[in-house]
């Protein structure tokens, strides 16, 4: 109850005073990897991979393309989003609150040096923002998981 009080009160003495106050959240670490494939070819790699594991792709979100629908341009991004629910849920019975950042996501994007870049959020930082151990065997498994996937689609 303090909190909410509190809060209203800062932000109000700091626009008094004329000093401007932001909100900020601890980043999550995204970790990057980088290959000479464009953006379509890593993608289908990462696809046909996530098939031959069995994991389940929820939707292809091609960036570039709806920038084209409203009329602007932008270099290729897409993003996948995918998970497995062996994986997902035991993360999910610990805390429920990681549904938020779940199922994973994984982008590609073109570079400035037209290499295709490979991002994705560590499941290691996501554990610790949902009081999940990063160190616990699930969380393990899942950052092998990633690292072996991305890996193999950058290749």
């Amino acid at each position: 109850m303090f909190k909410r009080l509190i809060a209203p009160v800062l932000l109000a003495l700091a626009i008094v005073e004329g000093t401007p106050m932001t909100a900020t959240a601890a980043p999550l670490e995204t970790i990057e990897k980088s290959t000479d494939k464009s953006v379509q070819e890593a993608v289908d790699a990462f696809l046909a991979i996530l098939g031959r594991k069995g994991a389940t792709v929820f939707s292809v979100v091609e960036h570039a393309k709806g920038a084209e629908k409203v009329g602007l341009e932008m270099k290729p991004a897409t993003l996948v989003i995918f998970g497995n629910p062996k994986l997902g849920t035991p993360l999910m019975q610990e805390s429920p609150t990681i549904g938020i950042d779940l199922p994973m996501k994984a982008l590609f994007l073109e570079g400035d040096d037209g290499k295709t870049r490979v991002l994705y959020t560590d499941i290691k930082q996501l554990a610790l923002r949902h009081s999940i151990d990063p160190e616990g065997p699930v969380v393990e498994k899942v950052a092998t998981v990633l690292d072996g996937l991305t890996s193999a689609a950058t290749q």
